[in-house]
């Protein structure tokens, strides 16, 4: 009811209900990027847990417990999220002068780090799929005269911002009208 009052006068033949992950994947079908291994939620944290297991003896912070790999699967995914890159982490080491928040951001930073450099060649990971359709979404043919419908949010992450951002840069081009309701 709410998309047909957006597009007051429209006729919807072809309208779908997609998450911005499933648009992710469609988008990387039509661009070829789904040639790596999605990996689970158990896989990252089995990668976590190796990580910090391998690198023990350098954590001050993380290495003291195998409790902190959820602590690490739940940081990572909000870094991603809020598009926090290992740089801007670097960056903010060297700024704060709290020994306990460097020792700890110093910790995540090196977690980071190797984590982004395992999966980086073989796997794809969810809370990347947001930023592969933000730098993707232009690439693509599928939603070329289309009215995009974003509904039912509570607030946007700085990856849902990039794809709006993306999505209404190239609107003109593809004829994409974009209706963005309780804005």
């Amino acid at each position: 009811r709410k998309l047909m009052d957006a597009v007051k006068g429209t006729a919807v033949i072809n309208a779908e209900i997609i998450t911005l992950s499933r648009m992710a994947y469609r988008v990387l079908n039509e661009v070829g990027g789904e040639s790596k291994t999605s990996l689970s939620k158990s896989g990252k944290s089995m990668l976590i847990y190796s990580i910090l297991s391998k690198y023990k003896k350098d954590l001050k912070f993380l290495g003291k417990s195998d409790e902190n790999v959820e602590l690490g699967v739940k940081t990572i995914t909000e870094f991603k999220k809020h598009r926090v890159t290992v740089e801007a982490l670097e960056d903010e080491i060297e700024k704060t002068d709290d020994i306990y928040l460097k020792t700890k951001l110093n910790d995540m930073t090196l977690l980071y780090e190797q984590f982004e450099n395992v999966i980086s060649h073989s796997y794809i990971e969810d809370t990347d799929l947001l930023t592969l359709l933000a730098e993707n979404i232009d690439k693509i043919d599928f939603m070329k005269d289309s009215i995009i419908y974003i509904d039912e949010f509570a607030g946007f992450t700085a990856q849902e911002y990039e794809i709006i951002k993306e999505l209404i840069k190239i609107a003109k081009q593809v004829n994409i009208t974009i209706c963005i309701d309780n804005l």
